[in-house]
């Protein structure tokens, strides 16, 4: 099948579309920025910082002219003063290649940012087949590379012009000037010619940031069939997402049933609510819900109570509540604290009443298993 003409891709890219892209390290860049940056950077460096490198080399040229001719001859002698001749220009010449390197890194993720994409380590033989290279070359995108290279050299001309012709009195005039003065001319004329030229390099980022947008995001175009097939995987995902939600769920409820026998008490509706409720003294601050449900979940949890003799409480608001504002090993909220507190008194008495043989007590005939106003759920 031949590959997709541009003149078919018509729809914008997708953010899945974009976010496959960036996984694959296809991003936009602008290749000026960083030229631009580092030079802006110098100049400032020069501009602000100029005399005193040009202290830190006339102090350097005064150490080395003024070593003991005795040194040379004692190799240990000789390694000691060479670096106190060379550490003052190195000193400076460091702090610039450590600030024009960390420039150069975050201009060039300014635009698109930090990537890593193992795929482009991978080899490919398409990026050394040469009918591929001339194919790029005359593509729409090769020339504009070239329209933008030639556009670089001509403003770069056209600046480097303006500044000799404008300096060109100014260096004849430093022949005649003393070491000093002469040095600070050079630095004031070479940091004027980068900030020229770091100017002129901005105008063709700001130009060039907004193309190699638009350009990218134009590669990343889309064909209606490849927009139908994305919106068909989605869906297709978004089925499996729900099967998977749906398997969690069962699982978490076989999980669930198996905490019921562990419980202390069943709180129940008593026919459409259950929630297992298990408190260990010294261990829980509250009592902790292990299981709850509603239907024949919460038929389940019953029968399964019923099984192992866990005691169960018909207390329907106080059930609903905790049904509706406390998750599955959750412990139970400070404002259920004394309903849930009774109704633990009242699973001890029975525990009492059954091991002593006595007759079960009746629950409390007043509300006291009744929930707080504000966890009632049938106002």
């Amino acid at each position: 099948m031949s590959d997709t003409s541009n003149e078919d891709k018509t729809e914008q890219p997708t953010p899945r579309r974009l976010i496959r892209a960036r996984e694959e390290g296809s991003i936009a860049r602008a290749p000026s920025l960083p030229g631009a940056a580092i030079m802006l950077t110098a100049a400032l460096f020069f501009l602000m910082g100029g005399r005193s490198i040009l202290g830190s080399m006339e102090q350097s040229l005064r150490l080395g002219l003024g070593l003991d001719p005795a040194t040379m001859h004692e190799p240990q002698r000789v390694v000691v003063a060479a670096w106190h001749v060379l550490s003052p220009p190195l000193a400076a010449t460091a702090v610039l290649i450590l600030l024009v390197m960390a420039v150069g890194v975050l201009s060039n993720l300014a635009v698109g940012g930090f990537i890593f994409a193992p795929k482009l380590i991978v080899p490919d033989l398409n990026r050394v087949n040469p009918l591929s290279g001339l194919k790029r070359l005359f593509s729409r995108e090769g020339l504009a590379e070239i329209v933008k290279a030639i556009l670089k050299v001509c403003v770069i001309g056209a600046v480097a012009y303006v500044v000799v012709r404008g300096s060109i009195p100014s260096i004849a005039n430093l022949a005649r000037e003393s070491w000093p003065d002469a040095a600070l001319g050079v630095a004031a004329l070479t940091s004027r010619a980068l900030l020229y030229f770091a100017g002129a390099l901005a105008f063709l980022v700001a130009l060039e940031v907004p193309y190699q947008l638009w350009s990218h995001r134009g590669r990343l175009r889309m064909t209606r069939q490849e927009l139908r097939d994305e919106m068909r995987e989605m869906e297709v995902s978004v089925h499996t997402k729900r099967r998977l939600r749906a398997l969690r769920r069962r699982m978490a409820r076989a999980r669930m049933m198996t905490e019921v026998p562990r419980a202390d008490v069943i709180i129940t509706n008593p026919d459409h609510y259950a929630a297992a409720l298990r408190y260990r003294e010294g261990e829980m601050r509250a009592p902790r819900l292990v299981a709850k449900g509603t239907g024949l979940v919460a038929e389940k949890i019953r029968a399964i109570a019923s099984e192992n003799r866990i005691p169960i409480v018909e207390a329907p608001p106080l059930a609903r509540a905790i049904y509706r504002f406390v998750e599955l090993e959750d412990e139970i909220p400070a404002g259920l604290y004394q309903a849930v507190a009774e109704v633990l008194a009242y699973v001890y008495r029975l525990r009492v009443a059954r091991e002593t043989g006595r007759a079960a007590p009746p629950p409390p005939a007043d509300r006291r298993f009744e929930p707080p106003e504000e966890f009632r759920t049938d106002r």
